[in-house]
């Protein structure tokens, strides 16, 4: 499931960051994908990647920015990327669901016919 508005929001910023050259890490980094041989949109998906990484890192582990731990990511593209274990439908696991316990009141499943809490439990 792809979140398009998201995607063009995060595309933007990557945008604003090369026009700006601020941090100057972004732009070496989309020159060197596209000598590697990445196309223009692909470079700017990646680095979008990393800038989502580290938005997460500020907003939910209560770390503040840090510049250079993000340009220390970017120069680690493409491989770093490619190295992530991306989220698929086909290794998304299924809720786990729990079967239904044993009251301390119920008979005992071993078939002794005493309470489960006088026997087993």
């Amino acid at each position: 499931m792809v979140n398009y508005r998201l995607k063009a929001q995060l595309l933007e910023v990557v945008d604003n960051q090369l026009s700006a050259n601020d941090p100057k890490c972004t732009k070496r980094t989309l020159t060197r994908l596209l000598d590697i041989g990445y196309t223009r949109q692909e470079a700017k998906e990646m680095i979008a990647s990393v800038l989502v990484e580290e938005i997460f890192d500020v907003t939910n582990n209560k770390k503040s920015y840090n510049e250079k731990r993000y340009c220390k990511k970017l120069e680690k593209l493409p491989e770093y990327v490619e190295s992530e274990d991306l989220v698929t439908e086909e290794n998304v696991s299924s809720p786990v669901i729990n079967e239904q316990k044993i009251g301390r009141n119920d008979p005992c499943p071993c078939g002794s016919g005493k309470k489960y809490k006088k026997c087993c439990g």
